[in-house]
């Protein structure tokens, strides 16, 4: 019985060749747009409430998923923080 490679062995789209793959199709200048039937860029389905819904969770969590990320990368957060230590700072402790 032949033992069935794992998936850490193969690689089935070996990066290199999918860049290469890539870049050759953007230097083509093909219009993919044009490859697809009109019909289906024309008309779109009835949607259902639920998914709307959900689509608009998505949309709201990307946002803020961004909006976090963003935050990230800046000192806003330090600065703020400091803040906060200055403000702790000039409050009295008083016991209970």
């Amino acid at each position: 019985m032949t033992a069935k490679p794992d998936a850490k062995s193969t690689h089935p789209l070996p990066l290199s060749s999918t860049l290469h793959d890539l870049a050759l199709l953007r230097a083509s200048d093909v219009d993919f747009t044009a490859l697809l039937p009109q019909s289906s860029a024309t008309s779109a389905p009835a949607s259902d409430p639920a998914v709307e819904d959900s689509v608009q969770r998505s949309i709201e969590f990307s946002r803020a998923a961004r909006a976090a990320l963003k935050l990230l990368h800046t000192d806003a957060v330090e600065k703020e923080g400091a803040r906060v230590d200055v403000v702790h700072d000039l409050v009295p402790v008083t016991p209970f």
